[in-house]
Parts: structure tokens; C-alpha cells; sequence
């Protein structure tokens, strides 16, 4: 159950990354090439988004070599500090949305997840398509922190909407490093935080053309 600390911010537009890689309070730490992948990623509920409404994330990378799904369960702390997410996560391969609930529980899913997705219709939801530039960057005291810019096209029911945002994992060191550097970046750039989840930004999309 590996833990996931996560500030993300939302940037206007794609030109916009240009203008953070060459800013020096970025570009001081970066150290390595930057890694450009695409990664197209299915998003799976109920019909009824009864795990999502629980505060359950699951999705599904169909893609690679060895398909695989992700489970997360967490907050976004929108009131205290917005933008951070604090959660935890479970990953494993699958062979279909039919086996998904049985690999998770294999790989040590919670039992509340469990009970509450047994015996329930899996369905795809939405997905997103997503262009990524990441690096790492090297803060003082050993912090270590992976940066990446998101290209994302979110569909839901044939609707679409894209996104471009900052997302920082805290790999290795105290949160308040973490913390103190983002603050510091939404600062000086005056970047507003992301406060809704995909799932809530897929309804908010449904919403709006219903």
C-alpha cells in the first residue's frame, strides 16, 4: 500500500510549460533529461459511481505490455492547502474489467473497497489521453520531487475537455519541502490549484451538456 503525496496546479495553456522549464526557481533543480511518454488511461465504476462516490479511484492502463490497474483512495485537501492530495495506492495486473476487483484484493485492496465492489458491473466510465514531460528535480535536504506537465483530453459520453496542468510527487523527504516549494511556484506564477477530482471534473462535463 504505497502512500502518495500530490500537489497539482492548472496551467493556461500548453505554451505555458516553456515558461515554467526556463524559470531558474525550476530550472536550478533539474538535473536530468526531461521523459516525454503518452499514456491513455480508462477510468472504471459503477454505473451508479458508487466507488468513486466512496472516495475510490480505479482505472485502467490497456496499453502497455502487461495491462495494469490502479486503485487510489484519498482527499484532496482543498480547504487547508488546496491542490494536495494525500492518499494511498494498490496496483496490479489484469487480464479485464471482470478480473480487476479480484487482482486488486490480491495485491492487498482494503476490505471496505472489497465489500463494496463485490458482485458489481464494472463499466467504463471516461478516459483520458494524456502527453506527459517529466524530470526529477534534486531539492536541498535529499528532497527529491517528480515534476510533470500534463497534456489531457478528458472524454465522457463523446464530450471532451482539455487540460493542461503541474503535477508534484513527493518521492523522497519531508512534505513541508514539498509543500513550502509549491507554494512558492503558485506563487510566482500565480497558479490557481486543482480542487476537483477526474471523476468530478467527468460529471461537471456531463452536467453541462445534459
Amino acid at each position: 500500500m504505497p502512500s502518495s503525496t500530490r500537489i497539482q496546479y492548472e496551467l493556461p495553456s500548453e505554451d505555458f510549460l516553456d515558461r515554467l522549464r526556463t524559470d531558474d526557481l525550476i530550472l536550478r533543480y533539474v538535473k536530468d533529461d526531461y521523459e516525454f511518454s503518452r499514456l491513455r488511461t480508462e477510468f472504471y465504476d459503477t454505473e451508479d459511481w458508487l466507488l468513486s462516490g466512496a472516495g475510490y479511484s480505479l482505472d485502467a492502463t490497456p496499453e502497455l505490455a502487461i495491462p495494469v490497474t490502479h486503485l487510489a483512495r484519498g482527499l484532496l485537501w482543498s480547504k487547508e492547502l488546496p491542490g494536495l492530495f494525500r492518499g494511498e495506492t494498490w496496483t496490479a495486473p489484469f487480464e479485464g474489467p471482470e478480473t480487476m476487483v479480484a487482482s486488486l484484493g490480491e495485491r492487498g485492496a482494503p476490505p471496505e473497497f472489497m465489500k463494496l465492489a463485490e458482485g458489481k458491473a464494472l463499466v467504463k466510465l471516461f478516459e483520458i489521453s494524456q502527453s506527459n514531460q517529466s524530470t526529477t528535480l534534486y531539492l536541498p535536504d535529499r528532497t527529491r520531487i517528480s515534476m510533470t506537465f500534463e497534456n489531457g483530453l478528458l472524454t465522457v459520453d463523446s464530450r471532451e475537455e482539455r487540460r493542461f496542468v503541474l503535477s508534484m510527487d513527493l518521492l523522497f523527504g519531508e512534505e513541508n519541502q514539498l509543500i513550502n516549494y509549491c507554494q512558492q511556484i503558485r506563487e510566482r506564477f500565480a497558479l490557481p490549484p486543482v480542487i476537483l477530482s477526474r471523476h468530478r471534473l467527468a460529471q461537471h462535463l456531463l452536467r453541462q451538456e445534459m
